[in-house]
């Protein structure tokens, strides 16, 4: 092959991958932005109290304001919706919403977080295999802080700036200091509970009691 094909191949194949990954970023990008237009509603917590979002009851670790363990920021609350606890990972239909209370205690809508229990992943997938969405892989926990099962989960801050990334699972930006500190209850929002069907499935070791 002469030096004029050889270089124009050279940069087909650049023009090829460069598509590719463009592609693959606009992808991502179409995800967040149907992500976000589905879950805009739920900044109102009634709304997502109705959409069958609500937290575990205490003493359930996930009832309480989550702050990180080496003081790099918090996540919040979190609002579980049971039902789609399952084994499809859809971006408009995330398994949690993170509520970060401000500095009056109030929450408001922070980031989403989508969660597939391990087992229910590996039961389909290859071990070493890791769910993803967004162009993200999601961050494996065995579930003991919680006391819940092993889970993989990606958060993704829609609601609220972090600046230690879009997808960093706490964010130096939201604090628990201003709720309850004996049980990092917040104060001056209305709270849901899981239904009983929905602890079971989120296997939560606590007593379960209906909304």
């Amino acid at each position: 092959m002469t030096r004029g094909p050889r270089l124009a191949a050279a940069l087909l194949a650049a023009m090829a991958i460069g598509t590719g990954m463009v592609g693959g970023a606009s992808a991502g990008q179409s995800d967040l932005q149907a992500a976000k237009a589905a879950t805009a509603q739920f900044h109102d917590l009634t709304v997502a109290g109705d959409a069958g979002f609500g937290q575990p009851p205490a003493p359930a670790p996930l009832h309480f304001c989550i702050s990180s363990l080496d003081n790099t920021g918090a996540m919040g609350f979190h609002y579980i919706n049971g039902g789609n606890l399952d084994k499809v990972l859809d971006p408009t239909k995330p398994e949690v919403l993170v509520y970060a209370p401000d500095k009056h205690g109030r929450l408001k809508l922070a980031a989403l977080e989508y969660v597939i229990f391990q087992a229910d992943w590996f039961a389909d997938h290859a071990e070493g295999t890791m769910p993803s969405l967004f162009g993200q892989d999601f961050m494996p926990n065995n579930g003991s802080r919680f006391e819940i099962p092993p889970f993989f989960a990606l958060h993704v801050w829609l609601f609220q700036d972090n600046p230690s990334g879009e997808f960093a699972p706490f964010n130096p930006n939201v604090s628990c200091d201003s709720v309850s500190a004996s049980n990092r209850t917040p104060q001056t929002a209305r709270l849901a509970s899981l239904t009983a069907a929905d602890v079971a499935r989120l296997q939560c070791r606590v007593p379960s009691r209906t909304a």
